[in-house]
C-alpha cells in the first residue's frame, strides 16, 4: 500500500533529515507512542525513556527507511523491540520487588512476543510483500500466483500457460529470488 502524499512527502523530509518535519511526527505520534509502551512497562518515567529513545533510533536509523511505505509500523516495530528489551532487564533485577512485579513484567514480554502483537509487524510485511510482488515482471508474477498462491503443480501451470516445466521452475526462481531480497529485513 502506498503512502498518501502528504505523508510521502513527510517520510522523504525525514529520510533527507529535515527536522521540522521529523517533529512534526514526534508531536503528532509521541502520545501514542508513550501510551502503548506504558501499557507494559507500567512505569511512565521508562516508558518516556522508551519512547524518546525509539524516536530517537527512528532519526538515527531514517537513511534505512524505504520512502514509499509508511513510517509509523517501522515505528512501532522499534518501540516494540525496546519494551521487550527493557521489560526483560527489569524482570531479572534484582531490585525489582516481589514475584508478582517480576511475573507481570515477564507475562508482558510474553503478550508483546506473543503472535497476537505482531500485528504492526504483519501490517509492515504486508506492504512489503505486496510493493515487492507489485515490482515483479507480469510473466514471472502470474507464474508465482498460480503456484504459491493457487497451489497448482509446475505441470499444471505449464499446461496452462503453454510453456514448458522448466520455464515455470524459472519464473517461480526468479520471483523467490527477488522476494528474497525485497524482503531481506524480514528474513
Amino acid at each position: 500500500m502506498k503512502q498518501k502524499s502528504e505523508e510521502l512527502q513527510q517520510t522523504i523530509a525525514i529520510i533527507n533529515g529535515d527536522k521540522a518535519s521529523f517533529d512534526k511526527l514526534y508531536s503528532s505520534e509521541y502520545k501514542r507512542a508513550l501510551f502503548y509502551v506504558n501499557q507494559f512497562v507500567k512505569d511512565l518515567v521508562i516508558a518516556q525513556d522508551i519512547t524518546q529513545d525509539s524516536f530517537l533510533s527512528l532519526w538515527e536509523k531514517r537513511g534505512y527507511i524505504d520512502p514509499e511505505l509508511p513510517l509509523l509500523p517501522y515505528l512501532y516495530s522499534i518501540l516494540k523491540n525496546k519494551t521487550i528489551n527493557q521489560l526483560r532487564k527489569l524482570s531479572n533485577d534484582k531490585r525489582v520487588k516481589g514475584e508478582l512485579s517480576k511475573k507481570e513484567y515477564k507475562a508482558n514480554i510474553r503478550a508483546l512476543t506473543d503472535e497476537t502483537s505482531d500485528v504492526v509487524i504483519k501490517f509492515q510485511l504486508e506492504e512489503y510483500l505486496g510493493k515487492a510482488l507489485r515490482e515483479l515482471p507480469e510473466k514471472i508474477s502470474d507464474t508465482f500466483f498460480l503456484s504459491r498462491i493457487k497451489g497448482l503443480s509446475y505441470n499444471d501451470i505449464s499446461e496452462k500457460k503453454g510453456v514448458s516445466v522448466k520455464v515455470v521452475e524459472y519464473h517461480v526462481t526468479q520471483a523467490l529470488k527477488l522476494l528474497k531480497s525485497k524482503l531481506k529485513d524480514f528474513l
